[in-house]
C-alpha cells in the first residue's frame, strides 16, 4: 500500500498554532465553569456530568495524557483508522528509523526521491511540527487545570512527557519553536537548541523531586489515562531521572562539564534509575480505555513497506545474535526463505523485489519502548569511561546492559556471548541488486577489553546499546550522530545534489515548507541560531564530534 497524500492533514497543519490557543481557551473555560459552581441548580444539565464529577474522576486533566503520549509516538487515536500509522510513518519511520540503520524500505516514494535518498519531502517533515502542536496544547490544558487544583504530581508527569517529546523534536531539526508556544501566538519564536536543553534540567529536577517525595503516598489517580506506567508516580520519577541521564550524555561533546554534573546527579539521585524490566517505559504496556496500536506492524505487514535494515543484518548475524529472531522474521525470498535479509537504506527500490525481504516481528499490541533499563546501563558505562562517577565500572555496566537487553527481548543469552572475541559484523549482500553489496564497516567484537583505547571502548558500548535500543530509531539516530557509532552503511542513491555528503550521512531534517509560508520570519531566526543552511548536512548543537 502506497502512503497516501493526506491533503486534509497537510491543511490541518496550518492550524497547529491555533491548537495552542484552543488548549488555553479550554483551560479558561474549565476555570470559568468552576467559578459558577454556586449556581449549579440553575445551569447544570442533569444528563451530563458536573465539573465536580469530572474532577473526581481526574477526567479534566487525565484525558490530555493519552493525547500527549500519542503525540510523542503516534500509536493509536480514537476513530483515526490508519491516520496514526501514516503520522508515525512520515514523522519517524521515513526518517529516524531508516537513518539509524534499524530499518530499510520496500517503498519507492517520489520515484525514489524522498527523505531516504536525501531528496527531502518538505511536506512530510512538517508532521513532527503538527505532533509538537498537539503535545503542547494538551500540556497547556494540564498546566491550567493543575494550577487551579494545585496538583503538582500530575503536572510533574506532564512535564516529563513534554520534555520527552520536545527533546525528540529539537534533536530532529535543531532550533524549534518552544518557549513562546504557551503564549498562544500564531508565529511562535524559534529557540536555540542549547537554551531548550538547558531549560530541561531544572524542570526535570523539580518534577523528579516532587514525584519521588510525594508520589508513593498519592495513589494512582492517572491509572485510567497513563498508557505507560498506569499512573505509578514512583516509576515516573525513575523515568524522569533516567531521561536526565540520557539528555546529559547528549551534551558530552558540546558541554562536557555540565554533562558530567547532570549525569552524576542522575546516577546518585535517591529516586533511582531504570534498572529492571519492571521499570521500562513502554507505550501500550498498560491497557486503558484509550486505544493503543503499534504502527510498525501496519507499516511492515499491511503496507508492506518497512523491512529489516541492512546494518541490522550485518551486526546481528555477524555476532550470531539470537535477538534477531525477536526483532525480525525470515525472508520470503525464493531460495532464501530460511535467512534474515535486510534492505539497505537509500537505494533505488523496486517494490516487487524488496517486499519479500525480512519483515518486522511485531504485533498490533506490541508495546513501543520510550526507554529501557538496558539503555541506562550503557549510559552509565559510557560515563564511566569518561571518568565520571557513575557508581561502578564500565565493564560491569556494559555487561549488565547486554544481559538486560536479552531479558527485555525474552531471548536467552548464549553462554559465551559476553566472552566472544572473534565475532564481528559481516559483509552485506543484496540478493536483488549486487550494486548494493558492501563490506562490513567495523571489526568491533563483543567481549569487553579493559586495555582498549577510549574510542574502541565507546564503539563497543554504543554498538551494543544500538542493538538494545531497537526499535527506537530516533534515539539510535541521535546517538549515531553524537558518537559516530555503530558504523552504519551509507546510502547508495544520493538525491541531494551533493548537499549532504554520502559518507557524512544526514545530520538533521530541513524545516518544512509550511513553516516558511506561515512563520517565515521565525524560520530565518531559527537558521541564524542553527548557524548553517537549512539542509540535511548542517549539524545540530550537540553534534560536535
Amino acid at each position: 500500500m502506497i502512503i497516501k497524500e493526506r491533503i486534509d492533514m497537510m491543511c490541518a497543519n496550518k492550524y497547529v498554532q491555533l491548537g495552542f490557543k484552543l488548549g488555553l481557551l479550554f483551560a479558561l473555560m474549565a476555570f470559568s465553569s468552576s467559578c459558577n459552581k454556586d449556581y449549579a441548580s440553575f445551569n447544570t444539565d442533569p444528563y451530563r456530568p458536573t465539573l465536580d464529577q469530572l474532577e473526581a474522576d481526574n477526567f479534566i486533566t487525565g484525558r490530555n495524557f493519552p493525547i500527549m503520549i500519542d503525540a510523542v509516538i503516534p500509536a493509536g487515536d480514537i476513530g483515526s483508522g490508519t491516520d496514526f500509522v501514516n503520522s508515525y510513518q512520515i514523522s519517524n519511520n521515513l526518517s529516524a528509523d531508516m537513518f539509524s540503520g534499524f530499518m530499510g524500505a520496500a517503498g519507492d516514494w517520489g520515484g525514489n526521491t524522498n527523505n531516504l535518498t536525501y531528496g527531502f519531502n518538505l511536506d512530510w517533515v512538517n508532521e513532527q511540527f503538527l505532533l509538537t502542536g498537539r503535545l503542547m496544547a494538551s500540556w497547556n490544558a494540564i498546566k491550567s487545570a493543575t494550577d487551579i487544583n494545585n496538583d503538582s504530581l500530575q503536572f510533574s508527569v506532564a512535564q516529563i512527557i513534554k520534555i520527552t517529546g520536545i527533546s525528540r523534536a529539537t534533536d530532529m531539526y535543531g532550533p524549534i519553536p518552544y518557549s513562546s508556544i504557551s503564549t498562544g501566538t500564531f508565529t511562535p519564536r524559534y529557540d536555540a537548541q542549547d537554551s531548550i536543553y538547558y531549560s530541561f534540567f531544572p524542570e526535570l529536577d523539580r518534577a523528579i523531586s516532587t514525584l519521588f517525595t510525594l508520589g508513593a503516598q498519592a495513589g494512582r489517580p492517572l491509572a485510567r489515562y497513563d498508557k505507560i506506567y498506569g499512573g505509578d508516580y514512583s516509576r515516573w520519577a525513575r523515568f524522569g531521572n533516567s531521561l536526565k541521564l540520557r539528555l546529559a550524555m547528549r551534551m558530552a561533546y558540546v558541554d562536557p562539564d555540565r554533562a558530567k554534573q547532570y549525569a552524576e546527579e542522575a546516577a546518585s539521585h535517591p529516586a533511582g534509575l531504570l534498572s529492571t524490566t519492571a521499570d521500562n517505559a513502554l507505550q501500550g504496556a498498560v491497557a486503558i480505555a484509550f486505544p493503543y496500536k503499534n504502527p510498525l506492524r501496519t507499516l511492515s505487514v499491511v503496507y508492506q513497506e518497512t523491512r529489516m535494515g541492512a546494518s541490522m543484518q550485518s551486526i546481528l548475524l555477524g555476532y550470531q545474535d539470537p535477538r534477531i529472531r525477536n526483532y525480525f522474521n525470515l525472508s520470503n525470498i525464493p531460495g532464501l526463505n530460511n535467512q534474515y535479509i535486510g534492505v539497505r537504506s537509500g537505494i533505488n527500490v523496486t517494490r516487487s523485489l524488496y517486499e519479500p525481504f525480512s519483515t518486522l516481528n511485531v504485533e498490533d499490541a506490541t508495546p513501543y519502548p520510550w526507554m529501557l533499563a538496558s539503555e541506562i546501563y550503557f549510559l552509565l558505562a559510557e560515563g564511566s569511561i569518561r571518568g565520571w562517577n557513575m557508581g561502578g565500572t564500565a565493564q560491569t555496566f556494559y555487561e549488565a546492559g547486554i544481559r538486560a537487553s536479552f531479558q527485555e527481548t525474552a531471548v536467552a543469552i548464549p553462554a559465551d556471548y559476553l566472552n566472544n572475541t572473534t565475532s564481528r559484523p559481516q559483509n552485506y549482500v543484496d540478493p536483488a541488486n549486487a550494486g548494493n553489496n558492501t563490506n562490513a564497516l567495523s571489526t568491533i567484537t563483543i567481549a569487553w577489553s579493559e586495555s582498549s583505547n577510549f574510542e574502541e571502548k565507546l564503539e563497543r558500548i554504543i554498538t551494543q546499546k544500538w542493538i538494545a535500543l531497537y526499535p527506537n530509531g530516533q534515539e539510535a539516530w541521535s546517538e549515531f550522530r553524537r558518537t559516530g557509532y555503530p558504523r552504519i552503511f551509507p546510502i547508495v542513491l544520493n538525491r541531494s545534489n551533493g548537499t549532504v555528503p554520502t559518507n557524512l550521512q544526514v545530520r538533521r531534517l530541513p524545516y518544512p515548507r509550511l513553516q516558511y509560508q506561515e512563520n517565515g520570519a521565525q524560520v530565518t531566526r531559527g537558521l541564524t541560531l542553527l548557524g548553517g543552511p537549512d539542509n540535511g548536512a548542517t549539524k545540530v548543537w550537540w553534534d560536535k564530534k
